[in-house]
């Protein structure tokens, strides 16, 4: 005789939350910024998407956004320390914070500079993108 819900048994499900696969998508999206994998990144971005980063400075394509940091910096490492989801107004925000490390491109390195990223997700893409860190501190002196 096969089992039969509603006699006793536990049944556990497993269902995803939106704010898990939001908080995974987010996760991709890191990751193949870090490989230089601007294809795959794009695929999460919606159509637009607007980045802006401290300072003031925006960007509406990914490669834009690239270019300038490669301006600026000769390499940049990111370590993501927590994830955070919550609803937002206009679709699901995730906070990311970490520290970052590497130089300017000038060779003068940096380290332990605390940041965070807001992705904000709409349909399952990132729509907006809003980064902040102490990064211009490091230059003071």
């Amino acid at each position: 005789m096969g089992s039969q819900l509603g006699e006793g048994r536990i049944v556990v499900g497993a269902a995803r939350t939106e704010r898990a696969d939001s908080i995974d998508l987010v996760r991709r999206w890191f990751d193949a910024i870090a490989a230089a994998d601007l294809p795959t990144a794009a695929t999460l971005m919606a159509e637009p998407c607007t980045i802006t980063i401290s300072g003031g400075h925006r960007f509406t394509r990914l490669e834009d956004f690239m270019a300038y940091g490669a301006r600026r910096y000769q390499a940049v490492r990111k370590r993501a320390d927590q994830f955070e989801a919550c609803e937002a107004a206009g679709g699901l925000a995730v906070y990311v914070t970490g520290e970052m490390s590497g130089s300017w491109a000038d060779g003068m390195a940096f380290a332990g500079v605390r940041w965070c990223d807001r992705f904000l997700l709409r349909s399952g893409r990132i729509a907006e993108l809003q980064t902040w860190s102490d990064l211009a501190e490091t230059r003071i002196g």
